[in-house]
């Protein structure tokens, strides 16, 4: 599934959510082993890189596994077994992200501040996983331009006012020189964007979509955040 969430106008920022049917939660596409075996392997390897968790987040993880546990069977019966074996040994939201190609997050209610208390995130656009955990909204967020100003306290509301019967998802998109999912950061790719020009810059840029869901946890009261990420080269979309 292709998302272009790009109308041709000024860019503004906005949360841009719409209610979503909990049936279309989580995506799967033709790229779905290819990119779990990537991110077996970044968890297997790298693991301080992309997952990382407080104790006070273990309960909304758990959670968040069993809900998945439930939702994968039901709605992708040809994909998952009816009971989904569990791996007891690792932490339930590292077992959760093995299961989906989505990244995910969850942020818990705290001195009322919403802190990302436990996150699996493969495929990072740019942002270091390590320098968010147990940081608010507005803390993961501070590299956002016009963030703070324009949506941060319509976003903390947001958040507060959530209820489990009615998940949101949005749309974000950047436009980066590399395809590859994993971008923890830009680091050695400056000069080679600088290089690009009319048609080879179409070519040799992407435009990276996130998927993105928040849906609020009945028991632990925590919110879970799923980026899914989709990225093609700009070319192909300009064509569109």
């Amino acid at each position: 599934m292709t998302y272009i969430p790009v109308k041709g106008q000024p860019f503004t920022v906005s949360m841009g959510l719409r209610t979503m049917n909990p049936e279309e939660w989580i995506e799967i596409d033709e790229h779905y082993d290819a990119e779990l075996v990537q991110k077996r392997d970044l968890l297997d390897n790298r693991r301080a890189e992309v997952f990382a968790a407080l104790p006070r987040g273990l309960d909304a993880s758990q959670e968040v596994l069993t809900k998945l546990v439930e939702h994968l069977p039901a709605q992708f019966p040809d994909r998952f077994p009816e009971v989904i074996p569990i791996d007891g040994s690792r932490h339930p939201l590292e077992v959760a992200s093995r299961l989906v190609q989505e990244d995910l997050a969850v942020m818990s209610p705290q001195d009322g501040q919403w802190i990302l208390t436990a996150a699996s995130i493969c495929f990072p656009s740019r942002w270091d996983l390590s320098a968010k955990i147990g940081a608010d909204m507005h803390g993961i967020h501070r590299p956002v331009p016009h963030y703070e100003e324009r949506i941060g306290a319509a976003t903390d509301a947001m958040f507060d006012k959530l209820t489990p019967d009615r998940p949101l998802w949005r749309v974000n998109w950047t436009v980066l020189d590399s395809p590859e999912l994993f971008q923890p950061s830009a680091t050695g790719r400056k000069a080679r964007a600088q290089t690009n020009t009319g048609e080879i810059f179409g070519d040799s840029m992407y435009f990276r979509t996130e998927r993105q869901t928040l849906w609020k946890l009945p028991d632990s009261g925590a919110i879970l955040f799923t980026i899914r990420t989709y990225c093609q080269s700009l070319s192909s979309v300009d064509q569109r």
